[in-house]
């Protein structure tokens, strides 16, 4: 089956982080950067994919396919971004051009949200070494995702309220 030896050092508490701070960069990108709002489930697939690169990355990091695994995924991963995000607008083909590309500007960002979920989870960043805490980063990064989702979910259902409001 999956051999213990593929395992890469991507953790879960990494991907929690990254998802809901990726989600709201999605969101700004689009809304804000691009102009071009999606709907929420958009939103919401498109992070779905891109936390799915876990499985990947966690399971298979240093598989003797992983070459192929990943480039295969990243290509799957681009065509549902084109097609969900990009087809169908009513735009010139630069512009569709650019939106296809802020796939590889999401996934930068996820990978440097994970990152920076794992650098708060290494205790000597926070100045707690030696002070036996244990896994006290990974708890605060965890706790921090959680109220982070808390927050995307009142935030992005209040503007789904005010847009039903004003139909």
């Amino acid at each position: 089956m999956i051999d213990p030896a593929w395992e890469g050092k991507v953790q879960f508490y990494e991907l929690i982080w990254g998802t809901w701070l990726t989600y709201a960069f999605m969101v700004f990108m689009w809304e804000k950067l691009l102009r071009a709002p999606k709907p929420e489930w958009v939103y919401t697939l498109i992070t779905f994919f891109g936390a799915s690169f876990f499985w990947v990355n966690h399971y298979f990091q240093f598989a003797p396919f992983y070459f192929w695994l990943l480039n295969g995924y990243t290509l799957v991963f681009v065509i549902i971004y084109f097609m969900t995000c990009v087809r169908g607008e009513a735009r010139s083909v630069v512009w569709k051009i650019g939106a296809t590309l802020t796939s590889v500007v999401f996934t930068i960002a996820f990978i440097l949200f994970e990152n920076i979920g794992r650098w708060v989870v290494d205790d000597r960043a926070l100045g707690l070494d030696g002070l036996g805490l244990g896994h006290t980063g990974e708890f605060l990064v965890m706790l921090g995702a959680y109220f982070g989702f808390i927050w995307l979910i009142l935030w992005r259902g209040r503007r789904a309220a005010r847009q039903t409001a004003t139909s």
